[in-house]
């Protein structure tokens, strides 16, 4: 405890509104050194306790960054947190152990190599990058990498492990904006009146301004936190913001720092938007004004109050309004030594501030020079109107205030305004006007949910509904103080502290012809970097205006698009939602030290060790593989012709009762879908098999053709795929076996020949399907047994299959096996272009069909005759296996195809190939050349079938 507090060199003694707990001290590191905190403490508040005072290295020239706002909005405290770049670092509470460092720094944060940009400084203006990276085109790879090496941003380890992020759906009645004094008021009114209120916060604590204010502003602050907290149907989110407004206020809000995960995305259909972010203090251009110490007077404020910091030994203040003052008294009574007060309000001003990793002297507008090591500026607010413009408002320039307000006669009625960014006044003017307008957010919230209410068709007959009031709540007018226009002294200066965009570098641009302020914003990245324009909009507008010789007025501002605040892609994709499924027999795979596959949703056995053995067995003898995921559903009804007749390019209206028939879908544009085998076990009854990865695909297919096309065909679909567990015995032997466990079918191949599908007793287990169907190429009998007795029957097989050489097989086996046979794979063997005919099943498409899905696009097809198509294809080098995407080129780089499968065949002792080939090369006996991933070319043969084993098919029809 003692050695921490004695490395706290500018921490204060306890202050009346510190968050800090001075009870809790740990120890965190800062680049690889080791520094106190207490628990409260932000990243950059412990640092600055400890006596730093540089945190980053600026975007372009690297110059040395410090303190600025001291909040979210710190354009210098970016800092890395383990694997974790870009942390707002004056927001973000320290934690024990945490391991903080410096971004895009080499070789150290004080000494940093790239600072030698500012030499080039004067090359480096506006446009640089559009005006020397053009020409010659061919050294772009070369510019690229270079500017790689600039790129000011943390880094991520591809080891990083996958944070879990959440997601929640809300509907309140009013979602509040800001959790300053105003909203805290607007939604205890609101919630008085019965509102279901989501009061939303993006600092750590409610209260705004009134956290670092005096003791009336805390006295208030107590009183108001006490009410929120005892309002009924208030709903508080702290360290969270509102990321944008959409259609009919549906609302984003992003949660940061749960418990649990790092960020939560809660999506907020409110019937009444309050916006009540309150202003944010600008920063003045001046020469030298991104030196380390000069800060806002609000960032020294906080650092007091909040934090005990002294931000400084000796300041000078650059003070227009009422918060510089109060930051004056801060400072003093904080033991600092103010040494110059500049009054704005008197033609006070700064001209410059000099030294290189903080302050030393500060020139004003007389000319004086004065030693210090801290500039405090206090000379203006914006409006942080973005949440009004995404409600369709257009701010408007207010001289008198000189900032932008919200034109409110643009808003929806569903949005409404209070607090800073409405006027300004007393703090009692405006809690009564936040007051007001909480209590008008309810009653239009309470008017729109009757309405709501009304149009749901299930609502019983003459409900009653509680009264609304149709008299608006009248809201008091806000005064509009003011406030000297103060944007830029003497001297250029930096305007954007993201980018590294100067005054100077505007007023250029400005010149070449960029006077609209979104072409200056694109072209001089101005307003674009992590902050997004919320410190630097007004005063690029102020200095455009003075450039063109326009006012502010005419020169209009950008436009604010969501999102208000960055968002990680983990918060915006929410949960990880991966459902896992497991077959019946999945305790039995892994107790037999099966590798597991993941496909799609379900986990299947890759392979027992030796997936080349498994192979053979099943041509020799017999194997059995666990084949559950294949997507199942009955069909029931007398229009089942006419839906399969519509959905698959073959034709289904004379299939026999007891027969299977192998089918393809296309999609609308004649993209293969899916294929698979329907069986027909009853007049009225049709069991349909899909592909594994295709089962949801499927079964949303044909609902969606039933429901919305054919409403009148009698047809029900039930999905039966977790129903069944199936099992695919295959291998010259498989009849054998199934005669030993199989009652009520008749397995003689007269009787139960290939393409057709029975229903009987398998080992004990009654209504069992068999279907006699070959996509391992060998004789083969796909079992679908009632899921629970799964296991049974896999052991059952396994255990009356000894004598017969029975082994299990996975799905790499699988593939081996099929690819030998030629048989294809959707989405493996064709992509999201490969129509019908260009995956070889011309034979399948039945164009004198009154219709079918897909058809009109599959004409246009044959009658051009082009496209590629899939081929069988053998290497001429029999041992080499081309990976699976390998190009497939002609005249040196000129791609005409590609390899979509490819193995070592057991059987044939060679590598064998399906591939995607332009149909001119796609005659069989072609030698095309095919492209390795090392730049090695091979030569290929197109075979004259796909299939390379037993093309005649006798093997599977025994």
């Amino acid at each position: 405890m003692t050695r921490a507090a004695t490395a706290m060199t500018m921490r204060l003694g306890p202050q009346p509104g510190e968050v800090i707990d001075r009870t809790e001290v740990f120890t965190f590191t800062w680049n690889g050194k080791t520094y106190p905190a207490y628990r409260g403490d932000t990243i950059i508040s412990a640092l600055a306790a400890a006596g730093k005072r540089v945190f980053s290295r600026s975007f372009k020239y690297h110059r040395p960054r410090g303190l600025l706002t001291a909040s979210f909005l710190d354009p210098g405290c970016m800092v890395q947190v383990g694997d974790e770049p870009n942390v707002r670092g004056a927001h973000r509470l320290v934690e024990p152990g945490m391991e903080v460092r410096s971004q895009n720094t080499w070789p150290s944060l004080t000494f940093d190599v790239k600072a030698v940009n500012q030499m080039v400084g004067r090359f480096l203006s506006a446009g640089f990058y559009y005006k020397t990276f053009i020409k010659p085109q061919r050294l772009w790879p070369v510019y690229e990498k270079v500017l790689k090496r600039f790129v000011n941003g943390g880094t991520v380890s591809p080891d990083s492990p996958h944070g879990y992020y959440d997601k929640r759906y809300a509907h309140p009645d009013v979602v509040i904006a800001g959790g300053g004094p105003a909203g805290m008021a607007a939604a205890i009114a609101a919630a008085e009146a019965n509102a279901q209120v989501l009061l939303v916060e993006e600092e750590h604590q409610l209260g705004g301004h009134l956290r670092w204010g005096g003791e009336a502003d805390l006295a208030l602050l107590r009183e108001l936190s006490e009410r929120v907290a005892a309002t009924p149907g208030i709903e508080v989110l702290t360290n969270s913001v509102v990321l944008g407004r959409y259609d009919d206020n549906w609302v984003a809000v992003v949660q940061r720092g749960l418990p649990h995960v790092p960020e939560r995305l809660i999506k907020a259909r409110a019937k009444t938007l309050v916006v009540a972010p309150g202003l944010i203090e600008r920063p003045y251009v001046f020469e030298g004004n991104d030196i380390p110490g000069v800060m806002l007077s609000t960032a020294v404020r906080r650092l007091i109050n909040l934090y005990a910091v002294k931000p400084g030994e000796r300041a000078v203040v650059l003070t227009a309004n009422a918060e510089g003052d109060a930051a004056i008294a801060d400072l003093k009574r904080a033991g600092v030594d103010v040494v110059h007060i500049e009054d704005a309000r008197l033609g006070g001003d700064v001209v410059r501030a000099e030294g290189g990793k903080q302050v030393r002297r500060v020139q004003v507008a007389d000319g004086r020079k004065i030693d210090c090591d801290l500039l405090v500026t206090a000379v203006g607010w914006t409006a942080p109107t973005s949440l009004l413009n995404m409600s369709g408002d257009k701010p408007v320039y207010n001289r008198r205030a000189a900032r932008f307000l919200p034109d409110l006669s643009r808003l929806p009625e569903n949005v409404l305004v209070t607090g800073g960014i409405a006027g300004d006044g007393t703090l009692e003017e405006l809690l009564d006007h936040a007051q007001a307008v909480g209590c008008e957010a309810a009653r239009r919230a309470a008017k729109i949910g009757r309405a709501l209410r009304a149009g749901v068709p299930t609502r019983e007959p003459g409900a009653v509904e509680t009264p609304v009031d149709d008299e608006p709540v009248p809201i008091p007018p806000l005064p509009i103080d003011s406030h000297p226009e103060m944007f830029q002294s003497s001297t250029h200066g930096i305007v954007d502290f993201s980018e590294d965009v100067s005054s100077k570098d505007l007023v250029s641009a400005a010149k070449e012809g960029y006077s609209s302020v979104e072409l200056l914003k694109r072209y001089t990245t101005v307003t674009m970097g992590p902050l997004q324009g919320k410190l630097e909009t007004v005063n690029a507008v102020a200095i455009l205006s003075q450039a063109t010789g326009r006012s502010i007025e005419e020169t209009g501002t950008t436009v604010w698009r969501p999102p208000y605040a960055p968002v990680t892609l983990g918060a915006l994709a929410g949960r990880i939602f991966e459902p896992v499924r497991y077959s019946p027999m999945q305790p039995w795979h892994e107790k037999h030290n099966a590798k597991p596959l993941v496909a799609g949703a379900w986990i299947r056995p890759e392979h027992y060790g030796d997936p080349v053995a498994e192979a053979r067995n099943v041509r020799t003898n017999v194997g059995i593989i666990d084949v559950t995921p294949i997507g199942k559903l009955h069909l029931h009804g007398p229009d089942v012709p006419k839906l399969l007749n519509l959905l698959y390019v073959n034709k289904w209206s004379n299939l026999e009762v007891g027969r299977v028939r192998y089918g393809v879908m296309c999609a609308e544009d004649g993209v293969v879908l899916d294929d698979g085998v329907t069986g027909r076990l009853a007049p009225d009854l049709y069991l349909m098999s899909t592909t594994s990865s295709g089962a949801a695909t499927v079964w949303e297919w044909v609902e969606n053709w039933l429901q919305t096309e054919r409403p009148d065909w009698r047809v029900h679909v039930t999905p039966v795929t977790t129903a069944y567990a199936s099992i695919n015995v295959a291998g010259p032997r498989s009849r054998e076996l199934l005669r030993r466990v199989t009652e009520g079918v008749d397995l003689d191949p007269k009787a139960f020949p290939y393409m057709h599908v029975r229903t009987g007793t398998v080992a004990g287990v009654p209504d069992c399907v068999l279907w006699r169907i070959g996509f391992t190429g060998e004789l083969s009998y796909e079992v679908h047994v009632p899921a629970a007795y799964g296991l049974s029957v896999w052991e059952t097989l396994l255990e009356q299959g000894q004598d017969l050489g029975i082994a299990p097989f996975g799905v790499e086996a699988q593939r081996i096996l099929r690819l030998e046979k030629g048989h294809f794979i959707v989405g493996q063997d064709t992509d999201g272009l490969t129509r019908a005919y260009s995956a070889g099943l011309e034979w399948a498409i039945k164009l004198d069909k009154d219709d079918f899905a897909g058809k009109p696009e599959l004409v246009w097809q044959q009658e051009r005759g082009d496209g590629p198509r899939l081929v069988g294809l053998q290497p001429v080098d029999g041992s080499v296996v081309p990976p699976e995407a390998s190009q497939i080129v002609e005249n040196g780089n000129r791609i005409v195809g590609r390899i979509t499968s490819s193995r070592m065949s057991p059987t044939l002792g060679r590598v064998v190939c399906l591939a995607q080939l332009e149909a001119r090369l796609a005659k069989p006996g072609t030698q095309v050349t095919v492209r390795l991933p090392n730049g090695r070319d091979i030569a290929a043969r197109v075979t004259e079938h796909h299939a390379h084993v037993d093309p005649e098919g006798r093997r599977m029809r025994v």
